[in-house]
């Protein structure tokens, strides 16, 4: 994923853009969407987000379809099954996986987004609280892998809403100060309209406060090639 979400403005005026914490060290599975039967959750390899984003495709392939990005609680879990000889369960095909979730889905009010043989399937459920809660399911039949990227859909809740004057004060205190709502396209230099506040309250600032020295760094997270990665964040910045 390479999406960005804080600025951070330290007192010796650096303005720092990125992304963290990165996955946290434990996971736990998905109250909702469950895994294959009798597959193990490798909760080591798994990964979780209060807050992420995911390209997911909606549609008919190869042709009739589009991406679409949703936002919300991410996470990525990997689930293995295992013959009795503790080798790889390669019996089970992915055409009998894929039917599993998506009666499953079904049977809980879901739909069926997109399915391709080659990369996956995308479907959804309503959950309890009003949202949707999206699934994409990927397959490795002959590592016996099953990967559920899932979000729980839901709009960005700002823990931290600092005006101009706000940033001056926690920076003359506090030497540096997090804003968060900075938004790019996923895996893009593109911002999103929903930063134009915040970035907005930074101008503010700077007109304010001409005297200040500020660096400017753009950064991703640990996916994808390190060089592809560091123009990534050049262009950002």
């Amino acid at each position: 994923m390479r999406a960005t979400k804080v600025f951070l403005l330290t007192a010796a005026a650096i303005l720092f853009v990125g992304i963290w914490p990165a996955f946290a060290q434990e996971v736990t599975e998905h109250p909702l969407i469950r895994p294959y039967p009798g597959a193990t959750f490798d909760s080591g390899r798994s990964g979780y987000r209060s807050f992420g984003e995911y390209d997911l495709w909606v549609g008919v392939p190869p042709r009739n379809y589009e991406t679409l990005t949703v936002q919300g609680e991410f996470r990525r879990l990997y689930y293995f099954l295992y013959a009795q000889d503790g080798r790889p369960n390669r019996d089970v095909s992915q055409l009998e996986y894929f039917e599993n979730f998506k009666s499953a889905a079904l049977q809980n009010g879901g739909d069926v987004m997109w399915e391709d043989r080659h990369h996956g399937l995308v479907f959804t459920v309503p959950r309890e609280d009003g949202g949707t809660t999206w699934c994409h399911v990927q397959k490795a039949v002959s590592a016996g892998r099953t990967t559920l990227t899932i979000i729980d859909e839901k709009l960005l809740e700002t823990t931290l809403a600092f005006g101009p004057d706000q940033m001056k004060a926690a920076l003359d205190a506090d030497g540096r100060v997090a804003l968060y709502g900075i938004l790019f396209d996923y895996d893009k230099a593109t911002l999103q309209q929903a930063s134009r506040k915040q970035l907005q309250d930074v101008l503010t600032l700077l007109h304010g406060f001409p005297d200040l020295r500020l660096e400017i760094q753009g950064h991703t997270d640990s996916d994808g090639a390190a060089a592809y990665n560091l123009q990534l964040s050049e262009r950002r910045a």
